[in-house]
């Protein structure tokens, strides 16, 4: 083994995600999205990739319920700003997944729908992030799957906490009884 300037002789070498839950989490969700993009583009098409895929989804169902979908549901449902959101939308439409149409009652608005493509790529879609998510979950046992979900959804609260994307539970309670 080569010893680096980081590394001393005798000494272990240490990852950042060793000492931060936070780089470790951050690691976590970057080679999510690496694997999760490589299954799509394997299994469904190179066209999407992972993120994609999931908002396609999202976008069929709504279209299948009979909900309009816009670009501000987007930004909510996936957590992300708008100019990433609008570059996603734009790729999607570029490469003929979805259509986006002039609403009626304010032309600002543009109203998501899946073309004909992409309603006929949803359901491998569907069925190759299944999969993925059983193979991402794999020694987990199903029992401690539950206590794993709430532990990251305190992770992302506390995250988003921190990051003043939503109040504080003292702050939430104060908004509610003043």
């Amino acid at each position: 083994m080569k010893i680096t300037k980081t590394q001393q002789p005798g000494s272990t070498m240490r990852y950042c995600r060793e000492d931060h839950f936070g780089a470790l989490v951050v690691q976590t969700a970057r080679v999510i999205r690496r694997a999760l993009d490589a299954r799509i583009s394997a299994e469904v098409t190179p066209e999407l990739t992972g993120v994609r895929g999931m908002l396609l989804g999202e976008i069929v169902r709504a279209n299948q319920e009979n909900r309009d979908v816009y670009q501000r549901d987007v930004e909510r449902w996936m957590q992300i700003r708008r100019s990433s959101v609008t570059a996603v939308l734009q790729a999607m439409e570029r490469d003929g997944f979805i259509s986006r149409c002039s609403v009626e009652k304010d032309a600002r608005l543009k109203r998501l729908s899946a073309t004909p493509k992409g309603v006929a790529y949803h359901e491998r879609i569907r069925v190759s992030i299944a999969n993925f998510e059983r193979d991402l979950q794999k020694g987990i046992e199903p029992a401690a799957q539950p206590l794993a979900r709430m532990a990251l959804e305190q992770v992302l609260a506390n995250a988003q906490v921190l990051a003043g994307e939503q109040p504080t539970p003292q702050e939430g309670a104060a908004a509610h009884n003043g």
